[in-house]
């Protein structure tokens, strides 16, 4: 087939979704497809770009940081991707279309179908789905219309979890199919090593979502409940890093903090192999690609008990699931991995063991080309 991912956001910026769908369209193009890829402009990138087999075009937006984008850059890439789709459809000769978020992007699969019965599927990633995320319900109950109209006309809706296909089919009348993150399990791999300080990690955007002012108070807390020496890792970057900086400056954690900012793959890959635990106390999420990234190098998780977390980490098994609400429960399984670095790699390898056989990028992109 002849396929189309519409994306605002692709490596190298975007989160969680961008990842999907780079690694869903190289895929895609392993199993035989042809596939394009319409996303933001980003600095000197922009226009027509051949990456391995996935053509890229990169038309005109407002995107200025590569770890956010305002509504107002994402409202610029969608007016300038209906203006570029006629003639993109055209001279590609598309089949069908993965848009990912019913919005903002969505309004371009329907858009499609209007002007050449285009067939789209609409992937769901989190915050595109109401009281998800409340600071943006007011922008979803007014175009509420629009989201019906868009979800209606799909071919299918897919969620990343079944948890988001619940919230998801709570608030809208369309059914929604699950079709889960994958991960690369051949390059995210474990490696041994052995540490004389226990290493927690977080890897992600610094915005409210990832609630890490939260997570440098509980590591506080655990300072002055264990004597074992502990370092907490953070890579990534974003809105909230100065105030984080100041916040952990304030705490006294200055020295047991190492700030990455963005790593390239590589340099990702290798600060997995080399940690611990993985943190991800967030307040929301779609599927966590991160969590999937560190359970296939062998990281046990530590992470909050919310929808999309929970489709990946299973409690007592590859991590533990806690309550944001009940700290104490939280200190108690940090104190446990710290006093128990055995306990910590038997939850690592359960984690690459579930990886490996429920999570793949292979699965997902046959699983779209059946929606098909």
């Amino acid at each position: 087939m002849n396929l189309l991912l519409i994306n605002y956001e692709y490596p190298p910026i975007g989160g969680g979704a961008a990842t999907a769908t780079y690694y869903t369209a190289y895929e895609l193009v392993k199993q035989g497809h042809q596939v394009t890829v319409l996303t933001a402009n980003y600095q000197k990138l922009r226009g027509w770009i051949d990456e391995d087999g996935v053509k890229v075009y990169r038309c005109r937006a407002l995107r200025k940081s590569p770890d956010r984008s305002s509504l107002l850059e994402q409202l610029s890439f969608v007016i300038s991707a209906t203006f570029v789709l006629p003639s993109l459809l055209k001279k590609q000769a598309i089949e069908g279309m993965i848009v990912y978020f019913s919005l903002p992007c969505g309004p371009l699969g329907l858009w499609s179908k209007i002007i050449r019965k285009t067939p789209y599927v609409i992937s769901q990633r989190g915050g595109d789905v109401p009281k998800i995320v409340n600071s943006i319900n007011w922008l979803h109950y007014f175009l509420t219309p629009v989201r019906r109209l868009i979800l209606k006309y799909s071919l299918a809706v897919v969620a990343n979890s079944k948890g988001l296909q619940q919230a998801s089919q709570k608030i809208d009348p369309s059914p929604v199919v699950v079709i889960p993150n994958g991960v690369n399990i051949d390059f995210f791999i474990p490696k041994k090593h052995n540490n004389s300080i226990f290493q927690f990690l977080f890897v992600g955007r610094f915005h409210k979502q990832k609630n890490l002012f939260f997570t440098l108070e509980q590591l506080v807390q655990l300072r002055k409940n264990t004597d074992f020496p502990f370092e907490f890792h953070i890579v990534g970057d974003g809105p909230l890093k100065k105030p984080l900086q100041e916040h952990a400056k304030k705490l006294n954690l200055d020295s047991m903090i190492k700030w990455h900012g963005w790593l390239e793959r590589q340099k990702i890959l290798k600060l997995y192999q080399q940690s611990d635990c993985l943190l991800n106390l967030s307040l929301y999420e779609g599927m966590p690609n991160v969590v999937l990234e560190a359970m296939a190098c062998g990281l046990p998780i530590i992470a909050s008990h919310v929808i999309g977390n929970d489709a990946v980490v299973q409690h007592s098994k590859t991590g533990y699931l806690v309550d944001l609400e009940n700290p104490s429960q939280l200190q108690e399984i940090l104190i446990s991995l710290l006093n128990n670095p055995e306990l910590a790699k038997q939850l690592g390898h359960a984690g690459r063991e579930t990886v490996v056989k429920e999570f793949s990028w292979e699965k997902v992109a046959k699983e779209y080309v059946q929606l098909f």
